[in-house]
């Protein structure tokens, strides 16, 4: 599934409705849920392995976190690529790049970003989450 994710292969939701429904037939069906979404401010990439009771094995993190960093760098010196603000965050479950004002640049971090977000090889056992820290601090 992964060398071969093209940009049209990324599912796009338009409104929250779709997204929703789509995050809970992958919470059902025990997948990832990976996607570009659309919001008034542009596009964001978005993945989620905790669905599929995943989550990226450390080096994977790391070698997604420098794929998307390039990439980004890459867009951002394009002038033919309209961006506003790119933002990205990478976690071990989960993670999203943000905002493109296209579509179709969306859909290729997007498919970056599925060569490794997506490998199963890079896998490994979700961990258990750690409660919050529910104690006042004081300054």
């Amino acid at each position: 599934m992964t060398e071969d994710y093209a940009p049209s292969d990324v599912p796009v939701y338009e409104s929250p409705a779709a997204r929703d429904a789509a995050y809970e037939t992958a919470e059902r069906e025990g997948t990832p849920f990976f996607a570009v979404e659309r919001y008034e401010e542009g596009y964001t990439v978005t993945y989620d392995l905790l669905p599929a009771g995943k989550e990226l094995a450390r080096p994977a993190r790391k070698e997604l976190d420098e794929r998307l960093t390039r990439e980004i760098e890459a867009l951002v010196g394009d002038p033919d690529v309209p961006v506003r603000e790119v933002s990205k965050s990478v976690g071990v479950s989960l993670g999203s790049v943000s905002l493109f004002d296209r579509e179709a640049t969306a859909r290729e971090v997007a498919a970056v970003a599925a060569r490794t977000a997506l490998d199963e090889s890079n896998w490994v056992e979700a961990s258990e989450p750690t409660p919050a820290d529910t104690e006042f601090r004081q300054n």
